[in-house]
């Protein structure tokens, strides 16, 4: 039986999870693409226009395409190390997400880590 959200033990490190990294299929920044965006959106186009380039290739085939624009991994989530292959340029999202919070435990629930 799958235990719901609120039965989830509170973890102390995101360590070995990745629970939230493998249902948003791409960074989630706050960005209007060709424009401003948050402060690590404005960084990252500024120090590394080979992620920008990556991230707007994506974004073109999947619109191409037809999606998926949710519920696969993030782009840059790494499955063999469980980790963030671009972790200082992450956006805010994932920089305020909160270990425990509702939506950690929702989203440690969605992907079967216990």
């Amino acid at each position: 039986m799958v235990p719901k959200a609120d039965e989830l033990p509170v973890i102390k490190s995101c360590d070995g999870c990745g629970a939230c990294c493998q249902v948003v299929t791409r960074p989630p920044f706050y960005q209007v693409f060709q424009e401003n965006g948050e402060e690590a959106w404005e960084r990252l186009r500024r120090d590394r226009p080979d992620l920008m380039a990556e991230l707007s290739a994506d974004y073109c085939q999947s619109q191409q395409n037809g999606g998926p624009f949710f519920g696969t991994p993030c782009l840059w989530y790494d499955p063999s190390t469980q980790r963030c292959r671009h972790y200082d340029y992450r956006p805010r999202a994932c920089r305020e997400f909160e270990i425990g919070s509702r939506d950690c435990l929702d989203a440690r629930r969605r992907a079967g880590i216990h």
